[in-house]
């Protein structure tokens, strides 16, 4: 999450970047502010050594160089995974439906299982 012009906004995309001989579960968010449009990154990374996290907030010319560097070293991103991946992924909720017939009466249920990237599954489905 960035803060800037007293707004808290969210990263519109995140690189996975590949694991260093120092650093691994690196990450790399990008976002620009609603209001003023300015671009922002924010590295984040953990130390093998010690296990301590380290970010790191950038913007301007320093985040076209980061941009720069790290375009090289990404594993995959955000995109890729909400693309690419057409099965249940992560954290799944449920979903009821009823479905009516002209009259309004219920004919059938409906429950779904469904993840935060879009992807629904029936599970089970009962007439009634």
């Amino acid at each position: 999450m960035f803060t800037h012009c007293n707004v808290i906004f969210r990263p519109h995309e995140t690189w996975f970047l590949v694991d260093t001989d120092k650093f691994t579960n690196r990450k790399f968010h990008l976002g620009t502010c609603p209001v003023c449009k300015k671009g922002f990154g924010a590295l984040i990374e953990t130390r093998i050594n010690d296990g301590a996290i380290f970010t790191d907030i950038v913007q301007g010319n320093k985040l076209d160089k980061f941009t720069e560097k790290f375009i090289r070293e990404v594993n995959y991103t955000s995109e890729d995974v909400k693309k690419f991946k057409t099965s249940l992924y992560g954290l799944c909720y449920g979903e009821n439906k009823e479905i009516h017939n002209s009259k309004g009466d219920v004919i059938e249920i409906r429950q779904r299982r469904c993840d935060f990237f879009g992807n629904k599954k029936i599970i089970l489905s009962i007439s009634v």
